[in-house]
């Protein structure tokens, strides 16, 4: 129960920070709707577990690679131009949609998932938290210890996510031009984002 509670409070807390995923699920909860936003968090929690599992299993070689790091970086830092573009400029003032118009939920949780392997920190976060857990004497090592806690990872994540499903519909329903400026908004957090990424790579 220990790792379990470790996991769902660590996950909790890093998940809550605005980020890529967080923000991309309020999006999703703007301009489709509830289940659609449930699906991609579904997804991206989904990818965390896993996330978690190699950060456990896999710590010692990802250390040891930096590169795999660099590549990572190089392929998220288009994809934050890209949205954050799309979002300042050409996405539009949502609508509220028919319920019965629903966009696919296998295609919403794909793109969880795919959000998540750009989630750069993600594993270097949990080589931070499971080597203060060695410390302080509650970690245990074997396959069991490290299914509860990636689990007690993933319920955290779908929590923090879940908040931002409701903060989509809460900006939904007060008016399409607050939508508006919340597209820009994001979009503005998006570019900062891919500017980090790429003064990282250049120095």
């Amino acid at each position: 129960m220990v790792l379990l509670a470790a996991g769902f409070g660590l996950s909790l807390m890093g998940s809550l920070p605005p980020g890529l995923i967080s923000l991309t699920v309020s999006q999703t909860a703007i301009h489709r709707n509830q289940r659609a936003a449930w699906a991609l968090a579904a997804g991206a929690a989904f990818a965390e577990f896993f996330q978690a599992w190699m950060a456990v299993a896999f710590a010692d070689w990802f250390l040891s690679h930096p590169v795999a790091e660099k590549g990572f970086q190089w392929a998220a830092m288009p994809v934050f131009f890209v949205l954050g573009i799309h979002l300042m400029f050409f996405a539009k003032a949502p609508s509220i949609k028919n319920p019965e118009v629903l966009s696919s939920l296998r295609n919403q949780f794909g793109k969880g998932l795919l959000l998540s392997l750009f989630n750069l920190l993600a594993v270097p976060y949990w080589f931070v938290y499971v080597g203060w857990l060695q410390v302080e004497g509650w970690w245990k090592d074997g396959t069991l210890h490290t299914l509860v806690f990636s689990f007690g990872v993933m319920l955290g994540t779908m929590a923090a996510l879940g908040l931002y499903v409701w903060l989509g519909q809460l900006i939904l329903k007060r008016s399409s031009s607050l939508a508006l400026y919340a597209n820009r908004f994001i979009g503005s957090i998006f570019i900062a984002l891919g500017c980090k990424v790429l003064w990282g790579l250049m120095h």
